[in-house]
């Protein structure tokens, strides 16, 4: 089956004849290069440009010898070979190690499909893992995320999920959908005989621990996206109250462009720094005021957007000016997410006017350094309230909507229960719930929900 630009990976997955080749390791220059080959004629391809493997390599062992092309010699390689069902996709595979030069790395992919491999698709390795069973689609996505991740944090979070700690949660969920499901058909089945065969206490028991498993995974999303993405903080205030030389002291670089013009970020500023383990990013917008300038007023409207969907707001105040009602009345209602910083405290002596309204309020100057250990204590204090690894956190968008829908599911099944609605009624709202399960681990799943997951990856993943 030949591959184009139009080719899902899902009919791609069909073509079990195809062998498969890439470079797995990132474009540039580096130490070494790996291209990975799979597929069921992995072995005999790659013999074919490293004649020094055996007719019957032996699998997870490492054969030495040089990669050739026509018999002209390409490189000193490594060839690492694993045999049908031992490999990460589950196919034969040999995995070709060279010098990491680029040029040297990609004669070794043209020689391969000269000899009868074809280039994979982004994601092609992990979704063959997938459709051969080797991980559920869960397993999938956390691939991409450990392939992601920036911190600490996501990393480990990425990690469990892999080793299938998240997967073995919704299979108990889905465990508790199949025999409350079984209770209710058998008792379907023998209500004709007039016997009552269903323990409603019993099925409300496992209803409630089901409930409560999938509300405090929905509960961790919050904190699953921070680990993930990181921690937004959003720097608002009037012109010139000092937004941008903040965040380019909190980073230490000059990322923001700072100067006594009022109006000169128009436009949304972001910057990344690591604290505590967790990501977080610096947002600086638009000084909040009347303007007339277009490009002005559509800058102002991204910051009060921002304001909307950051985790942490910072109103940042002059010492001895005033706050804006416009930015407090139209601010998130979680206390515990702003504070007030009170910036260019070298310049003013006189004491702060604006009242805080019980947020937690910091003492500024860029020039001194005076303050910025504190805010940033702060927020490193914030991001681990926020995050915890502790618990097992969902950190994606899908599983968080399907969650939603199990969690409908069983709250309908154990209402019709207890309404003594018909059986029948129960049995159908189940069913709904164990499908979105089955869309979780990818037991069931559609065509366009695979390609849209494993386009993602980057190629030779």
């Amino acid at each position: 089956m030949s591959a184009n630009a139009n080719t899902s990976l899902f009919d791609l997955s069909l073509a079990d004849s195809d062998c498969i080749c890439a470079i797995s390791t990132p474009p540039g220059v580096g130490g070494i290069s790996v291209i990975r080959v799979s597929g069921p004629k992995a072995y005999k391809i790659s013999k074919r440009l490293c004649a020094f493997l055996p007719e019957y390599p032996e699998s997870h062992r490492i054969y030495y010898g040089f990669a050739e092309d026509a018999f002209q010699k390409i490189d000193e390689v490594l060839v690492s070979c694993f045999a049908h069902g031992k490999s990460f996709t589950g196919e034969e595979c040999t995995e070709i190690s060279c010098h990491g030069s680029p040029i040297i790395a990609e004669n070794i992919v043209q020689a391969l499909l000269k000899v009868g491999a074809r280039l994979a698709r982004p994601g092609e390795f992990t979704c063959r893992a997938f459709f051969n069973g080797r991980i559920d689609l869960v397993q999938a996505e956390s691939v991409l995320a450990l392939i992601e991740s920036q911190s600490k944090q996501a990393s480990r979070l990425a990690l469990r999920q892999l080793e299938g700690e998240l997967s073995f949660e919704y299979k108990k969920i889905e465990d508790t959908f199949l025999w409350v499901l079984a209770q209710i058909e058998a008792g379907i089945d023998f209500s004709t005989e007039g016997l009552d065969v269903v323990a409603y206490d019993k099925i409300f028991i496992r209803l409630e621990v089901a409930q409560r498993t999938v509300q405090a995974l929905l509960d961790s999303y919050d904190a699953g996206r921070i680990i993930r993405d990181g921690l937004v903080v959003a720097l608002l205030g009037k012109p010139n109250v000092g937004k941008s030389s903040l965040l380019n002291a909190l980073i230490k670089e000059d990322r923001a462009i700072v100067t006594d013009e009022p109006g000169t970020t128009r436009d949304l500023v972001s910057a990344t720094l690591m604290l505590g383990g967790v990501k977080i990013e610096l947002v600086d917008t638009a000084g909040i005021r009347e303007a007339s300038n277009k490009g002005e007023i559509i800058g102002i409207q991204k910051s009060l957007a921002m304001m909307q969907k950051a985790d942490v707001v910072l109103y940042i105040v002059e010492s001895g000016e005033t706050l804006g009602d416009e930015l407090q009345g139209s601010a998130p209602e979680n206390v515990q997410t702003r504070a007030i910083c009170f910036t260019k405290i070298d310049l003013h002596s006189h004491p702060h006017t604006t009242p805080s309204n019980g947020l937690r309020e910091f003492s500024l100057s860029v020039k001194t350094g005076a303050g910025l250990s504190e805010l940033k204590t702060w927020l490193t204090g914030l991001a681990s309230e926020k995050t915890s690894e502790t618990q097992l956190a969902v950190s994606q968008a899908r599983h968080f909507e399907l969650l939603s829908k199990v969690l409908v599911s069983l709250n309908s099944a154990a209402k019709l229960i207890q309404d003594e609605i018909s059986s029948e009624f129960v049995a159908q709202e189940l069913q709904i719930g164990i499908r979105s399960i089955h869309e979780l681990l990818g037991i069931a799943f559609d065509e366009q929900v695979i390609d849209r997951i494993f386009k993602e990856f980057c190629l030779g993943k």
